[in-house]
This record gives C-alpha cells, structure tokens and sequence, in this order.
C-alpha cells in the first residue's frame, strides 16, 4: 500500500511537476521545470505510486508524489550560476565534480513517506557512478515540518553558509509566529574507497 516508484521523467510531467513544486511557495510564485530528457549532464527522478507489480503505474493520471534533480558541473562557477539562494563560487570546495541537487519537493499529502530519502539516495547513487566527489544542495531551509534541512541532516550533509531570508511570518508558506528561513548551503563529500 505504501509502496513508491521511482522513474524517470516523462514528456507530460512539466506542468504536474511545476504545480508540486509551486504549492510549496507563496501565492503568485513559479517555477520553470526542465525534465533533462535530452541533457546527459542532467538526471532527473520522479516519484510516483507504485503499482501493483511493485513498478511505476503506467496510469498517465497517476500522481506525481516527489520530485529530485542533480545536474554534474565541473568546476565552482558554473555551479554558482545554477544555485537559486547564492552566487558565489568561492563558498563552494573545491571538487574534480560537482553534483548539484536540484528541484527536490514532495507533494504535503506524501510528507513523511521518505520519498525524499529515495529520490536522493538514488541521485547519490547515480552521481558516485558517474564521479560526483561532492554534492551541493543551495536550498531553503524553513519552520515547517518538510524542512530540506532534517533531510540533509539525515544523509551526512554539511551546511556550510546560511543567510536568513528577511520577510513576517505573514508572508510565508512555511513558518508559523515567526519566519525563521534561511537560505542555506549543504554539502556532502563523496567517500572513495581508501585507494
């Protein structure tokens, strides 16, 4: 009953994705979703029920539950280009490659299921594969329940600069009383195996 799939994206998830990832937002925002269905550097997972066999459903309505990118850089600037909450590449390690976390929402309804875990540690996987030696999350970190940071802390992240994001709790789709957001940079280095 509590089972999840994890597939890859499909030419008609943009607009359910880009409505997932908008409902985390205050009213009035958007995002743009690239799927990466032609860009090698770009892997994006989508999380959805899984069938009875145990695989993605091959129903077209079917849910999408979560959603998770990593995109491979080779070097600090271009990854500073890419990051939403900061610019600057010298608040990066150093790597030989970079592996940037992108685009990671789970709908409210399925919080608390570990999809995030899923999707990420398969991303980890991928990105170990393919010679990621340090992933890179610039994310919000917020008041509400589904905070990336618990996440992160979870899977041997370090976040390494914070900025608070200055707005009344009024205005945030998270926080409760008081605003407590934080634009934040998590890091996780890649363990070789000792050779």
């Amino acid at each position: 009953m509590d089972e999840i799939a994890i597939r890859d994206p499909r030419p008609g998830d943009a607009e359910p994705l880009e409505a997932l990832i908008t409902s985390h937002f205050s009213e009035g925002s958007s995002y743009g979703v690239d799927l990466g269905l032609d860009d090698p550097m770009y892997r994006v997972l989508v999380a959805v029920e899984a069938g009875s066999d145990g695989g993605a459903s091959t129903d077209r309505d079917d849910a999408i539950l979560g959603v998770m990118a990593l995109r491979e850089l080779s070097d600090a600037a271009a990854v500073a280009d890419e990051m939403y909450f900061f610019d600057d590449p010298d608040l990066l390690p150093a790597a030989e490659l970079y592996g940037h976390l992108e685009m990671g929402y789970v709908s409210e309804a399925a919080t608390g299921r570990g999809i995030g875990s899923r999707l990420l540690e398969r991303l980890h996987a991928i990105g170990a594969e393919r010679g990621v030696d340090l992933f890179v999350a610039d994310s919000w970190y917020h008041g509400g329940d589904d905070t990336p940071e618990r996440l992160f802390d979870g899977h041997d992240y370090e976040t390494i600069h914070r900025d608070p994001i200055d707005r009344p709790a009024a205005e945030c789709p998270k926080c409760e009383g008081e605003c407590v957001c934080e634009g934040a940079l998590a890091v996780r280095r890649v363990e070789g195996d000792g050779a």
